[in-house]
Formats: structure tokens, C-alpha cells, sequence
């Protein structure tokens, strides 16, 4: 079966995994959108570890690896990502998902952009969305519990139970996943080798 998104969540308590997805690109058309120089040449398969230590902050100041999980592309980076930055048109004629951790501003969040625009945007601490679509998981994320219904707030927060902030992103990944047909293989993201490309060779414009 495949990997749920949920693991994510836990990946992103010691890592800073940068994940951008593309349906209607392939993995180097995604990362000559999304790069600051072209061309952006493929290099050899390498683990996490290895393509971490690529960032020197002079020449390289973020790495990321390519791959293809059925219909969706997509990279994940290490160093001066700027996920939550990227230009809607990078999904110009596909659809495009951003899963940014923002480990040093958190929280977390989530975008889908499509022909060139946001659909949809929100935090995994909470949901506000926003965009041209920002009632999309409204209904799956009700349905499992992840937020409450919205004429039913007093009930959901009289629950004897609530749901921890990690155990809320893993849930919301969880309903990411499914609705997008996206199941990305977590022993070969994190354990495993995949090709590595330099995404971006000067500093990040938030620096």
C-alpha cells in the first residue's frame, strides 16, 4: 500500500524537509521552474545526508532530490528553500503542491497552486485557508475529525478530546494525500538515494 502523507509530520520534528509536488510536469521541468539559474543540471543519486551537505551558503544554499510517485513529480529540498515564496506561475499548466515546515517561523503550511494561480493556502496549525478554492478540503478535513463543522464550533470544543498540533498535521497531511492521489515513499526520501539537483545558488530574497 502506499505511504500515507502523515509521516511528513513526523520527519519534519528533525528535518526540514522542503516538499514541492507537480501533476503535468516532469521532475526537471518542475525544477527549471522552480530554480533561480538555468540550466539546472541532474546530478548522480545521492542520500539526504549527502545532498545536505551540497549547502556551502557561498556557491550552493539549497539542494534538493527529484523523483516520481505516479502522477506527481516532485522535489524535496534541503537549506534556503523558499517554498513559501514561490511564484503560482511555476504551475502554469499543471497543478503544483507546496509543503513547507518553516522551522524557523512556524507554523507549518500547505499550497495548491493551478494554472497559475493559488488555489488554495492555509497553516497545519490551524485552518484559514485562502485562495481561489479555499473551501476544497473543507468537507474531508470535517469529515475526519481535523476541524469542526462550522456552525458546530461549541461542540467541537466541549470534546473531551482534543487533538495535539502534531497529531492535527499528520491528520491533515493524511487528507492532503487522498485527496490529491499523492502518496510520496518515505524509506526512499529518507533513507534512500534519489538524483540531486542545486535549486538555488544565491541567498533567498527573505535572507
Amino acid at each position: 500500500m502506499p505511504d500515507s502523507l502523515e509521516w511528513i509530520a513526523d520527519a519534519w520534528n528533525s528535518r526540514g524537509l522542503y516538499i514541492t509536488c507537480a501533476r503535468g510536469l516532469s521532475p526537471q521541468d518542475l525544477v527549471q521552474r522552480m530554480a533561480d539559474h538555468e540550466p539546472v543540471e541532474v546530478k548522480p543519486a545521492t542520500t539526504l545526508q549527502e545532498a545536505s551537505g551540497m549547502v556551502d551558503m557561498s556557491q550552493v544554499y539549497c539542494t534538493g532530490r527529484i523523483g516520481q510517485a505516479g502522477d506527481w513529480a516532485f522535489i524535496v529540498e534541503n537549506g534556503g528553500s523558499e517554498g513559501w515564496a514561490l511564484d503560482p506561475g511555476v504551475s502554469r499548466g499543471a497543478e503544483v503542491l507546496i509543503f513547507d515546515p518553516r522551522p524557523d517561523d512556524p507554523p507549518s503550511f500547505f499550497s495548491y497552486h493551478a494554472n497559475g494561480e493559488v488555489q488554495l493556502h492555509f497553516e497545519l496549525g490551524g485552518y484559514d485557508p485562502a485562495g481561489a478554492q479555499p473551501e476544497l478540503l473543507r468537507p474531508a478535513l470535517e469529515a475526519d475529525g481535523v476541524i469542526p463543522p462550522e456552525d458546530c464550533l461549541d461542540d467541537m470544543l466541549g470534546m473531551d478530546e482534543e487533538l495535539s498540533s502534531h497529531e492535527q498535521r499528520r491528520r491533515v497531511l493524511t487528507v492532503i494525500g487522498e485527496h490529491f492521489g499523492l502518496f510520496l515513499p518515505q524509506q526512499t526520501i529518507v533513507s534512500g538515494q534519489l538524483p540531486v539537483v542545486i535549486t538555488r545558488t544565491s541567498p533567498p530574497t527573505s535572507w
